[in-house]
């Protein structure tokens, strides 16, 4: 299990965070979830800026840690983050191993110069004796036109890749082989133009390539950009993909025709495309005139006149049905996935997102929400399985209500509230809403937010009451 302790950084005062299979942040506004769910995600995501750092080393052929490991970290930190977003004195800790205690500390003392230190037992020797060999092998070059000694440097090459590759998996405990962050505001890849994106995403990238090379102290908070632009990237893959095949039935039907499916993989697919036009109200086409939604056998309204829900879930729906059809283990952070959308189209989404999360045993869900609907649809599906382990004879009744695709189990779920403000008189920041003996989100957190939303009527009532009394 991974675990992320954050005092003293952004909106965030202390929060201690276990990041399970499915972790669902809820909050208000401006409480800090979107700034934990993006330290997660730096985390997670740290093996890739490794990765490059070593293999375009060209400098040192042996294993450093300042430089093979906290210099690219420091630098997507500054590169992320900035100079000045945070204050003095935080302190964030990242467990890529709880059992095994191993973390990487990240905090700034006074001397406003971000430390990184890890734990003892974090780098092995065999780890340090392995990337030296790695590094040592890739700086070699080849000075030889034989065709023969070309081919054998190039495979060997490839397999020293593969093994460094293999390293820093184990090392950051790196599962998922695809990490997206999907960013709130989703409609903007809708709503505009071809044109407009183009100079959108050249405009994004311009200003991170700018901000990549400024010395450190003089770098801008640029995390938004940054996840903006790898949205963007995927969303124009997944675009491409569909449009290749204009629909989500017309992909399906392809690979059947021509890879074949697995009757499981092709069962959760149909189940994905008529979850998606429940979302929906129609159905989803991409051809030579656009993105449009079908809403009867005559009626079709273009993507970007539909309403702002359909903008905001269709990327969404997009990427679950790609990562079903791949079966890629991915890790997905999912800003706000209620945007926008009646609370029943919400429930279709979250079970969407339950199906597309079971399909690995590595896949991971991180969700930031401030819907109560979201946590009543997680609470079903938990309690579904756990209806089942308790009873298995009960397990046609159950499916009959949730079909099975969609449990989770409870040994897989954390859930947290921040701020509480509202809710609580005396609020804890950061607050575990999970009970593991039960199974399901503590009932007196849900039963708080409904009292919190029935409270003004409740008091209007009692006046009314009393008013209708006086009469």
């Amino acid at each position: 299990m991974q675990k992320i302790i954050i005092k003293n950084f952004g909106a965030v005062k202390y929060a201690e965070i276990e990041i399970k299979k499915v972790l669902v942040l809820i909050g208000e506004q401006a409480s800090g979830k979107s700034t934990i769910a993006k330290l997660i995600y730096f985390f997670k995501t740290l093996r890739d800026d490794v990765f490059k750092k070593i293999y375009r080393d060209k400098e040192t052929d042996s294993f450093g840690e300042v430089n093979d490991i906290q210099s690219p970290l420091r630098e997507k930190f500054y590169d992320f983050f900035g100079w000045r977003y945070y204050s003095l004195n935080f302190e964030i800790r990242f467990y890529y191993d709880v059992e095994e205690n191993k973390y990487v500390d990240i905090s700034l003392p006074r001397q406003r110069r971000i430390k990184i230190e890890f734990s003892p037992n974090f780098f092995s020797i065999s780890f340090k004796r392995s990337i030296g060999e790695i590094k040592n092998y890739l700086q070699q070059e080849l000075n030889t036109n034989n065709l023969d000694n070309q081919f054998i440097y190039d495979q060997n090459r490839t397999d020293y890749t593969h093994r460094l590759l293999y390293e820093l998996n184990n090392l950051f405990y790196y599962r998922q082989l695809d990490s997206l962050f999907i960013i709130a505001g989703r409609n903007v890849t809708v709503s505009y133009s071809d044109l407009f994106n183009k100079y959108f995403f050249a405009n994004v990238q311009n200003i991170l390539e700018k901000n990549s090379i400024q010395e450190s102290q003089l770098k801008k908070q640029t995390i938004d950009e940054n996840l903006m632009l790898r949205f963007i990237e995927r969303i124009e893959k997944n675009k491409d993909i569909f449009r290749k095949f204009q629909s989500f039935e017309g992909l399906v039907e392809s690979h059947i025709e021509n890879k074949g499916i697995e009757k499981e993989i092709k069962q959760n697919l149909d189940i994905a495309k008529n979850k998606a036009e429940q979302i929906l109200k129609g159905s989803y086409i991409i051809d030579n005139l656009g993105e449009k939604i079908i809403l009867d056998t005559e009626i079709s309204i273009d993507l970007p006149s539909a309403s702002s829900g359909q903008q905001e879930v269709i990327r969404v729906l997009q990427d679950i049905f790609v990562n079903i059809l791949n079966q890629t283990k991915v890790l997905r952070i999912i800003e706000e996935p209620e945007a926008h959308l009646f609370p029943v189209a919400q429930k279709n989404l979250i079970e969407l997102l339950a199906l597309m999360v079971n399909q690995d045993d590595d896949n991971q869900l991180i969700i930031t929400t401030h819907s109560p609907y979201i946590l009543s649809v997680f609470n079903n599906l938990l309690f579904a399985q756990r209806v089942v382990d308790k009873n298995p004879s009960a397990e046609a009744e159950v499916v009959e209500l949730i079909p099975k695709e969609f449990w989770l189990h409870a040994k897989d779920f954390s859930a947290y509230s921040l701020g509480n403000s509202s809710i609580e008189e005396e609020p804890e920041y950061c607050e575990s809403i999970f009970n593991q003996k039960t199974g399901a989100i503590k009932q007196n957190y849900l039963d708080a937010v409904s009292e919190m939303l029935g409270g003004d009527f409740n008091a209007l009532y009692s006046i009314y009451a009393k008013s209708s009394r006086r009469r």
